[in-house]
């Protein structure tokens, strides 16, 4: 049985709850996540990570133009209970 692969793309930073967007992608992946260019042609991606909702990044702009998922790292260390590499101390 093969999972179907899911394309993400990064934007802004993974900070506080990931040192660098490569171990973000690392853990993301277990869930079926590969790392993706968005593209106005033949887009695979289907969700864009941001660090602020807010941005007018171009990559946020080209996400809301195409229609892709736009949540912030948080939300995915959320609903997916990442562990990040930089927990912040409680």
């Amino acid at each position: 049985m093969s999972k179907e692969v899911k394309f993400i793309e990064c934007t802004g930073s993974p900070k506080p709850y990931f040192s660098t967007k490569e171990v973000f992608l690392t853990e993301i992946s277990e869930f079926g996540f590969e790392h993706g260019k968005m593209s106005k042609k033949n887009n695979k991606v289907s969700v864009l990570c941001c660090s602020d909702l807010d941005s007018n990044s171009s990559k946020m702009q080209l996400a809301k133009e195409l229609g892709v998922e736009i949540m912030t790292y948080e939300q995915i260390k959320e609903d997916f209970d990442l562990q990040g590499d930089m927990e912040s101390e409680e």
